[in-house]
């Protein structure tokens, strides 16, 4: 958190000092990235089973950006983006009346990353196509769906956490206010959930069970390979 808040003192202090004679361009656009991981054992003292992984495949996103010309050739750009996914496996034992059961697990996440981001414009951009390159930290989101029996998490199911990232892109411009993006931005986020469930008796196919234990502890991997696209207008 203290990283993040000096990287956006930082971006603010740049954003005040600038001339005044930019302008703000606002983007919309749809992003994709490539996989993220679920580790639910991540914490087992047996290497084989704390290396187990689900995978959660690719994901389609909505992207909103403002950025400011702090130069001819620097902007500054603050983005949100809105990530989640759910899936279900098998993978928690149970208690029942017919004794110990193998049940499915409903799991996923949703993921806010909010970043600030300098973009340097290169020297052979054209009036209409340009290209650009830069970097910025974010501040990240989490929360994590995990749910088994219908026993939803009480704790240690939401995290903040902060993050660096690059990226390239390519600017087509339609006019002077209007252009066309697409931008590739690489992140590595990694979080882990520790906490507990908000119950150990739940219902499975109408028969109730019990869980072994209340905490639990899995981790979350988000591959950090991001592709945006979409339209940019000057204010």
């Amino acid at each position: 958190m203290k990283f993040f808040l000096t990287i956006a003192v930082c971006f603010i202090t740049v954003f005040s000092s600038a001339s005044g004679q930019g302008i703000f361009e606002v983007s919309v656009g749809t992003g994709y990235s490539t996989s993220s991981r679920i580790y639910p054992y991540s914490n087992a003292s047996d290497y084989d089973l704390r290396e187990i992984e689900i995978g959660l495949g690719s994901r389609v996103f909505p992207h909103l950006a403002l950025s400011y010309d702090l130069t001819e050739d620097i902007a500054g750009v603050i983005s949100v983006e809105y990530l989640r996914k759910e899936t279900e496996y098998y993978g928690q034992t149970v208690d029942s009346q017919e004794g110990t059961i193998y049940i499915p697990v409903k799991d996923g996440y949703n993921f806010v990353p909010v970043e600030l981001t300098v973009e340097y414009r290169l020297p052979f951009s054209s009036e209409n196509f340009r290209v650009n390159i830069g970097g910025g930290a974010g501040l990240y989101f989490y929360n994590s769906l995990r749910e088994v029996a219908g026993i939803s998490l009480s704790s240690g199911g939401s995290k903040v956490s902060y993050g660096i990232h690059v990226l390239t892109g390519l600017e087509y411009y339609l006019n002077q206010n209007l252009s066309f993006f697409f931008t590739m931005k690489f992140r590595d986020p990694e979080v882990e959930f520790n906490g507990e469930y908000e119950s150990l008796n739940g219902t499975f196919e109408g028969k109730n069970v019990k869980l072994g234990k209340r905490d639990f502890y899995q981790k979350l991997s988000l591959e950090g390979s991001v592709f945006l696209l979409g339209v940019k207008y000057g204010l």
